[in-house]
């Protein structure tokens, strides 16, 4: 049985759907999510070069739904 991480290449679809009137703000609650507070960590989670454990990605998944988007996870 072969099934794909859906996590593995972050949350880069998710974030260019973001209007641009909401990005800084997104932007600081997800890296409070991600308990992160640097923009090279952030980056590596947005691409996915960091493996996002299953508490953020459902903390990740909160505060896209609270900008309407559904589609998050991929390149």
């Amino acid at each position: 049985m072969d099934t794909e991480n859906k996590y593995k290449h972050g949350f880069n679809r998710g974030y260019i759907q973001l209007r641009q009137c909401d990005v800084k703000q997104a932007k600081q609650e997800l890296k409070e999510a991600l308990y992160i507070y640097n923009e090279v960590s952030f980056r590596k989670y947005r691409y996915g070069a960091i493996n996002i454990k299953a508490l953020q990605a459902d903390r990740v998944t909160a505060v896209f739904a609270k900008y309407g988007i559904t589609d998050i996870w991929g390149k």
